[in-house]
């Protein structure tokens, strides 16, 4: 049986690092969780601090940034605005006073996590970058070169140069 826990573990670690650039993962205290009452058994059978060693070596051999982020307050902080909510465990849905966004709890943390993993790696949103256009009203050709999106997403450094990975 455990070799087919490690076995799936090595293919789901594959399958992230070649399918994506980059994989952002909690670093759980995985002791504290064991140690808390009901079900540790069932906790530790999963291995989560052996898949996340096994992720990051994939990460390395594929050329994909694997970041640990901090968990902390990622189910109670709204993706939107940053508003932290109290809500107990038992609520499975996010909404906010605040900004009044609603999302299942999960998923908040989700966009919580990746919004923390992207800071982490270095990823900036561009806003003040100005958009030129130009437009081909004569039959001049138009060099794309002119084209300047605004707001795209763009790593400071390539995947191959970091050594964030791990």
């Amino acid at each position: 049986m455990s070799n087919k826990k490690r076995d799936y573990k090595h293919k789901l670690a594959h399958y992230y690092t070649t399918e994506h650039d980059a994989v952002f993962v909690e670093d759980l205290n995985v002791t504290s969780l064991l140690e808390a009452s009901g079900n540790a058994r069932n906790k530790a059978e999963v291995g989560w601090r052996n898949f996340s060693t096994i992720l990051k070596h994939h990460g390395r051999k594929n050329e994909c940034h694997v970041i640990e982020v901090e968990p902390n307050g990622t189910t109670k902080e709204c993706a939107s605005c940053g508003v932290e909510t109290a809500k107990p465990v038992w609520v499975r849905e996010h909404s906010c006073p605040s900004c009044g966004f609603e999302l299942e709890r999960d998923w908040n943390a989700a966009l919580n996590i990746q919004s923390r993993g992207l800071e982490n790696l270095g990823v900036v949103h561009s806003e003040a970058t100005p958009v030129e256009t130009a437009t081909a009203v004569d039959t001049v050709p138009v060099s794309a070169r002119r084209v300047v999106e605004a707001g795209s997403p763009a790593l400071k450094e390539s995947p191959k140069a970091t050594s964030r990975v791990g």
